[in-house]
């Protein structure tokens, strides 16, 4: 996978495969965190910690706190599952075993008795209890590191109009380079969603 990487960035990663001093006795993937494309909402903490640049809005990368430049290509796409327990005790999904917002459970299988049962819509349209997460594994010209985009709830469609376009138009999906932004939509509230847009060939 690794090659794969470094070939649709034209070899840019290849520092990846590169043995790094001080890591000698190894690195447990569970001690890592892979940064993901956090979009800004009114209630998010960064909009509280006074970061310069970031407003509603903004696409940060959620462990440098930098803002994301907009133009990445996606590598490879996965879903995971995750339910969340309410933040508010008069929910009636609440669960009073968990903090409020704590992950109940997470999977990454489909085929989970959980994923099948509380990810659905409810006979008279209730909303599901778990949230569908629509990744993608990326990389942004000019940051060091990869990022996962993730699309859910509101910005679901979206996720689902990258994946569209990267199968129809052929060829792998680190081949081509997409645009990654955000508007503001009202519904209930005013909030951000993101928005992707196709510009291109990745350069070989």
């Amino acid at each position: 996978m690794t090659q794969e990487i470094a070939k649709a960035q034209g070899g840019s990663l290849m520092q990846a495969e590169k043995k790094q001093r001080g890591f000698e006795s190894g690195v447990d993937q569970q001690d890592l965190i892979i940064p993901r494309a956090k979009l800004i909402q009114a209630l998010s903490p960064e909009m509280q910690e006074g970061l310069e640049g970031i407003k509603i809005g903004s696409i940060i990368n959620s462990l440098t706190k930098e803002v994301l430049p907009e133009v990445f290509i996606p590598i490879f796409s996965f879903k995971n599952y995750i339910r969340f327990n309410p933040r508010s005790k008069d929910d009636p999904n609440f669960d009073a075993d968990f903090e409020p917002g704590a992950i109940i459970w997470r999977s990454s299988d489909p085929s989970d008795p959980l994923v099948l049962e509380q990810t659905k819509f409810g006979p008279n349209g209730e909303k599901p209890v778990a949230t569908t997460f629509l990744n993608f594994f990326s990389f942004f010209p000019g940051v060091t590191m990869p990022v996962i985009v993730s699309f859910s709830k509101t910005s679901y469609r979206t996720g689902k109009q990258l994946l569209s376009l990267g199968k129809f138009c052929g060829g792998d999906m680190f081949s081509r380079k997409y645009r990654l932004t955000s508007q503001m939509e009202t519904n209930i509230g005013t909030y951000a969603v993101l928005r992707v847009a196709a510009i291109g060939e990745a350069a070989s």
